[in-house]
């Protein structure tokens, strides 16, 4: 039997993705729409009347980068609408200049959703990778400089076509800025994180994950962090997951030696995803993608459920799946840890 034919223009809904299916060979990416019914042979379909149709594209292309966007994840070139702003990450930038010279592939490899960045003008920020440094420390002046040089360089000569955003002096020094505004946060995080180290290396028996998470939570009063930042959120998600099954775990980087460098590198990350939730808060219609190729981030941003971005004063406030991001944990004790 065949379903309604549409004719344009046909508004087409692409559901942002939740599960881990990034390397399969082929991408099946769930569709929603509507359009004028023209044709087919459905009963009960009237021609002329606007229908609607949920169905799934399946496609051969890879997803090793990512867009996270509200919601969940989608393969990065569907990602983009209209205006869209692209914020890649390191290992994206670096993909990109793997991948592309001058908008062609580099190889005949398999085609991945990044390819086709080279088709369009997309708008590109690079500031994510100044931001985050090349060694695993806050950067310098001189350092988010040649870092932010080095990113316009890399996505001009694979993306001609791109238009790149705040990529000059006054782009420098918003990400100056950031750094500045972020420096204390990041040494409390830090210390946090070094701190539970030896406790969240390996998983957490079921029997002592009330204990452990009373003491991630009491770490971070100590360290004055909220329980709501992402950081805490990550500790307690590593303490209630069973078997290390966490993407927190992937994120966090727990290991035998864990200083400053590694922790800051693990911040990083979470800091990229602190600066999308502000600019949704901020700027509730502007259309923003953080792209990359870190699958734990990914699958932590869409663990969280993140949604109500709302700003106060300087802070953003955002609603959170707790049942998804907390298997098993009751709501009491979920409103013990917020309040203790």
């Amino acid at each position: 039997m065949m379903t309604p034919s549409l004719k344009g223009p046909v508004w087409t809904k692409i559901t942002p993705q939740t599960g881990s299916s990034f390397h399969e060979k082929s991408q099946i990416i769930p569709l929603a729409g509507r359009g004028t019914i023209v044709g087919g042979d459905v009963a009960d379909t009237e021609i002329g009347r606007t229908g609607r149709f949920r169905t799934e594209l399946q496609s051969r292309f890879a997803s090793k980068s990512v867009g996270l966007v509200r919601g969940g994840w989608l393969p990065s070139a569907i990602a983009i609408q209209g205006d869209s702003v692209v914020l890649p990450d390191r290992c994206v930038v670096a993909e990109l200049d793997r991948r592309l010279k001058d908008g062609i592939p580099k190889y005949t490899g398999r085609s991945d959703f990044i390819d086709l960045f080279a088709d369009h003008a997309i708008r590109i920020n690079p500031a994510l990778f100044a931001l985050e440094g090349d060694k695993r420390e806050h950067p310098t002046a001189e350092s988010a400089k040649r870092s932010l040089d080095e990113s316009v360089r890399k996505l001009r000569s694979a993306l001609p076509k791109a238009i790149l955003v705040a990529d000059d002096a006054n782009g420098l020094k918003g990400i100056l800025g950031l750094i500045e505004d972020t420096r204390s946060g990041m040494d409390r995080k830090q210390d946090f994180l070094i701190h539970l180290n030896p406790r969240l290396q390996s998983p957490t028996a079921q029997h002592r994950v009330q204990s452990v998470g009373n003491e991630v939570v009491a770490t971070a009063k100590a360290c004055g962090l909220q329980v709501r930042s992402l950081v805490v959120l990550a500790a307690l998600s590593l303490v209630v997951v069973a078997n290390g099954k966490s993407p927190a775990k992937g994120l966090l980087k727990f290991k035998a030696s864990y200083g400053r460098e590694e922790a800051y590198n693990a911040l990083a990350d979470l800091r990229s995803l602190e600066l999308l939730m502000h600019i949704f808060a901020i700027w509730p219609d502007h259309r923003v993608i953080l792209c990359t190729a870190d699958k734990d981030l990914a699958l932590f941003w869409s663990g969280i459920g993140a949604s109500n971005f709302v700003r106060h004063v300087g802070n953003i406030s955002f609603d959170i799946n707790a049942a998804a991001l907390f298997p098993g944990v009751t709501q009491e004790q979920w409103r013990t840890w917020l309040t203790q």
